[in-house]
């Protein structure tokens, strides 16, 4: 049967769209289902309706060279999409050699007329460093060194290979060879200061050079001030050069730029505060505090607030500025707290903070301080901005939750710290003349009076030292030797013994008593071991708590005194009034006891008086006197 010409027309158009649709609809349920491969293949036993072409594409080559072998390598998702070259170099060694003479001719191009002139240089520079080197020749070749780049330094300082060149020299050349180096470098240090390699240089000018090279390299920061502490590169190097080599001058010039573009080129030595600014001319109040903050801004931007000259800054601003302007620089500050409190400055900038913060901004700060409070506890400043903390956040039980209950886990730790201790102390004798120095509570009274604190501050140290006494008194009784161990640690436990009450305190006494009754209890004072009574720090400790016993019959509280003679046995006793200081310890539980404990004493040294009346020391004596 003839079939028309138009119908097998039709039917080839019908099988050519039918194809295309195959192919179209095969090619999207692979991209669809991409791990449907041939390294994945379909869960079920049926064949895949549509599959991909096995067939191998080769890419054109229009230039008509040798095609490359080329691999698939799927990427992350699964699609084969990713074409490498699977020839490999055939010649290696001359392949290096092209890559390195192409790497020589880059830096001839850079260096000009100097390409063979540092090559030298760094094969010199690399003998200088050698540890095993004699002096003698290092000085030869230090010597051949300079005369190599004397006139040539300011090209070679900025430099990554050749600056390390110039560090080296200024480490181990003699004095004369740094002072000529530094008249050339001097000139560019702005410059130096904001290269990454030419830092270290500078740094080096300032460890080893002498005093008139330091002033130098100082001198030239000025008018650039703002610009150098803003900047990522240059700001450790500013800090190192303000805070360890610049003279209070220096200091105050250089941070009398952050008051303003008035002191960029001119300076003043009259003025030492910002507020020395507009002293004299009120109207210059409001463009000053204005051009300081931007100052500071720039480098809190940049989170650079790791230096003393911005800290000073700092301090002196939000002493100064608007209500409404502490608050907005109060709010960028608080997660920086840490970082601030490295100086006696930017410790009273922490502590501005603290004072004037909202109770949201105090639970930042404290959110902040908890992973390094411990380390920052037992710094040097750091510590002035946690005893702060502890005086002004009037939310204790947040307080105790972040901050306490981490100081209470580490008061072993934070005992034996000359700084740390003081943190301590607070818990237990906030305030206390004897213990923390007049200024500084001082500072904080008139702080608290200013700030947004609401409790009364007695109330305040109450629910602290509710929190904390217990546990103290815990630990003195779990180890009593510790705090007993010497003269520091035992007035420390002397503080806390003051402020505890009820049973715990009567059994932490007789732990106390127990320890230095014993024997063979000895301290170690530096190369050799005393009777602990005799050891003075120790004997100065258990005075004052037979002292305060006054105050403790007055409270009803349990006394050193009572404990001591109710555990005293005559053996010890015998011991006792042999030595002079103990003797005198006698004394003062005499003094400070009711008339039960005088009784129970005299009775206990009614069989030693013979004994006493031998001794010739000044406490026996006096001992003798009261009985």
């Amino acid at each position: 049967m003839d079939v028309p010409f138009q119908s097998i027309e039709n039917s080839t158009a019908a099988t050519k769209k039918a194809k295309k649709r195959t192919k179209s609809a095969g090619e999207e349920l692979n991209v669809k289902n991409p791990k449907q491969s041939k390294n994945n293949p379909r869960t079920d036993s049926k064949p895949a309706k549509f599959t991909k072409s096995t067939k191998k594409f080769d890419p054109p080559n229009p230039n008509g060279a040798k095609s490359k072998k080329l691999i698939s390598k799927p990427d992350d998702k699964g699609a084969k999409n990713q074409w490498k070259p699977t020839e490999k170099v055939e010649d290696w060694k001359k392949f290096k050699k092209e890559k390195q003479e192409l790497k020589v001719k880059r830096v001839k191009a850079r260096t000009k007329d100097n390409f063979d002139r540092i090559q030298q240089a760094k094969k010199m520079g690399e003998r200088v460093r050698l540890k095993t080197l004699k002096e003698e020749d290092r000085n030869k070749i230090i010597n051949q060194l300079h005369s190599l780049l004397k006139g040539n330094y300011c090209k070679f300082v900025l430099a990554h290979d050749t600056a390390r060149i110039v560090q080296s020299l200024l480490k181990y050349a003699s004095k004369i060879v740094v002072q000529q180096i530094s008249q050339e470098l001097i000139p560019i240090a702005t410059s130096m200061l904001q290269s990454k390699y030419g830092i270290y240089c500078i740094k080096r000018l300032l460890k080893y050079g002498d005093d008139d090279i330091r002033s130098s390299v100082i001198e030239q920061m000025k008018g650039y001030t703002v610009k150098l502490a803003s900047h990522v590169v240059s700001a450790p190097v500013v800090e190192f050069a303000f805070s360890n080599y610049a003279t209070p001058t220096q200091k105050q010039f250089l941070t009398q730029e952050f008051y303003g573009d008035l002191y960029k080129n001119s300076k003043d030595a009259n003025v030492k505060h910002i507020r020395d600014v507009y002293r004299d001319n009120e109207n210059m109040k409001i463009a000053t505090l204005s051009a300081c903050k931007a100052n500071i801004k720039k480098v809190l931007n940049k989170a650079l607030l790791d230096s003393g000259l911005v800290q000073v800054v700092l301090s002196q601003y939000l002493e100064e500025c608007s209500v409404n302007d502490r608050a907005e620089l109060i709010t960028e500050l608080v997660p920086h707290i840490v970082v601030i409190s490295n100086s006696k400055e930017g410790s009273k900038a922490a502590m501005q903070c603290i004072w004037h913060g909202t109770a949201k901004d105090k639970k930042v700060i404290m959110k902040s301080l908890k992973e390094h409070l411990i380390e920052l506890a037992k710094h040097e400043f750091g510590h002035r901005t946690v005893i702060c903390l502890l005086d002004s956040v009037d939310d204790t039980v947040l307080l105790h939750k972040i901050i306490l209950t981490e100081i209470l886990s580490k008061a072993k730790d934070l005992a034996v710290s000359e700084y740390g201790r003081k943190v301590l102390l607070w818990l237990v004798a906030a305030t206390e003349s004897t213990i923390f120095h007049p200024q500084f509570i001082k500072e904080l009274t008139s702080g608290k009076e200013t700030s947004s604190s609401k409790k009364p501050a007695e109330t305040r140290r109450n629910e602290i030292l509710q929190y904390s006494c217990n546990s103290l008194l815990n630990l003195v009784i779990e180890d009593t030797k510790f705090w007993l161990s010497n003269g520091s640690l035992a007035l420390e436990m002397a503080a806390i013994i003051k402020a505890g009450s009820g049973d715990i305190l009567k059994e932490t006494l007789s732990k106390v008593v127990e320890t230095i009754l014993q024997p063979d209890w000895k301290i170690r004072d530096t190369d050799k071991e005393v009777i602990g009574i005799e050891d003075a720090g120790i004997h100065m400790t258990l005075k004052k708590l037979a002292q305060h016993d006054k105050v403790a019959l007055e409270q009803g509280k349990a006394t050193f005194g009572a404990t001591l003679v109710d555990a005293l046995s005559s053996d010890i006793l015998t011991s006792w009034l042999k030595v002079n200081r103990g003797c005198f310890l006698l004394v003062a539980v005499w003094e400070n006891s009711d008339d039960t404990v005088q009784g129970k004493l005299k009775l206990l040294l009614q069989p030693h008086l013979s004994l006493l009346k031998k001794q010739k020391t000044s406490g026996a004596n006096i001992l003798l006197k009261k009985m």
